[in-house]
């Protein structure tokens, strides 16, 4: 079984054209698809991109979810979305970015606990990484993007190498990312609560 380390390597390497289509993409990973486009889609979440990426690399996360949730076996995508091109350059970053760690990880993966991979187990997989995707897509400060990004990176992972340890992971790690942001959510609305006075907020047309 290849490796996912070895399947981004192969995604980019020896790639002469300046663009690539996320339809070619998705053509060239074939079944292993889902868990790669996971990776690709949510790595760069790690590094610094370009402006407005994150809300594109939500949506394309979002995609992937829900066809999660309709349990398919191949991942479908609008011909209008599969002409979308990604620079070449930028692919091959972001694989050289992710190759290094994921090896390291690669060392303690295996096949366990399969069942969590396995199709039947994609509809609460789907839910979770809808709302992860969700949050990735707000400017959320001080905690950005990273713990959503870290946990749809490892269940993506965990699917490729059928491990469902690392899936379980990324499930643990997103539902702490949930409660993480709602805590936030919260203490800066308190704080708003507490510095504006209610003259103020009663004053609001809403």
């Amino acid at each position: 079984m290849q490796r996912t380390s070895e399947i981004l390597e192969r995604l980019v390497e020896n790639e002469t054209a300046e663009t690539l289509t996320l339809g070619e993409i998705v053509l060239r990973l074939r079944a292993r698809s889902f868990g790669v486009l996971l990776i690709l889609f949510a790595a760069p979440m790690l590094i610094p991109t370009p402006p407005g990426f994150s809300t594109v690399a939500a949506a394309l996360i979002v995609l992937v979810a829900f066809q999660f949730l309709v349990m398919r076996r191949s991942l479908w995508m609008p011909r209008r979305l599969a002409r979308r091109t990604v620079r070449t350059d930028f692919l091959q970053r972001v694989v050289a970015w992710t190759v290094p760690k994921l090896k390291r990880i690669e060392r303690w993966s295996r096949p366990r606990a399969v069942s969590i991979t396995r199709l039947r187990a994609r509809r609460p997989l789907g839910v979770l990484i809808l709302i992860l995707a969700a949050i990735m897509a707000l400017p959320i400060p001080v905690v950005g993007n990273t713990p959503p990004a870290i946990a749809i990176v490892l269940m993506g992972f965990g699917m490729i190498e059928r491990d469902g340890a690392f899936v379980g992971a990324g499930v643990t790690v997103g539902i702490l990312a949930i409660g993480l942001i709602a805590g936030l959510g919260l203490g800066l609305t308190a704080a708003f609560e507490a510095f504006v006075p209610a003259s103020w907020l009663a004053a609001l047309p809403f």
